[in-house]
């Protein structure tokens, strides 16, 4: 069996362009966390009685309650169903907010799973 004699260095380019990649990786990632600000995302509950916006980066942009709802807690004299719905409907928009940045993500790194990326 023959074996190469690998010359001094000649590695080294190859760690290099590893290297620049990642960089490449990092930078298109950066826009794209950067991009998540602009998208939004929005999700109701009880049938239009809570709706609530965020964009990418899970920030809560809007929140709309029905006046419908509001009443029926102050006459029933309990909000319980409210904050219910309130604490439904941030969750699901926040889960959608990050299938948006999982999805954009993907654009960049393949489909492959970067752990602590988010």
């Amino acid at each position: 069996m023959v074996r190469k004699i690998k010359k001094p260095g000649a590695s080294q380019g190859g760690q290099q362009d590893i290297i620049r990649q990642a960089q490449q990786m990092q930078q298109e990632m950066l826009k794209i966390q950067e991009e998540l600000k602009d998208k939004t995302v929005e999700t109701s509950v009880g049938g239009g009685a809570v709706t609530i916006k965020a964009n990418g980066q899970k920030q809560i942009l809007e929140m709309n309650l029905s006046l419908d709802i509001l009443k029926d807690a102050v006459e029933d004299g309990d909000s319980s169903i409210v904050a219910d719905m309130i604490i439904n409907a941030v969750n699901e928009v926040l889960e959608k907010a990050e299938e948006l940045a999982e999805k954009e993500m993907e654009l960049v790194t393949g489909g492959v799973n970067i752990p602590g990326l988010f």
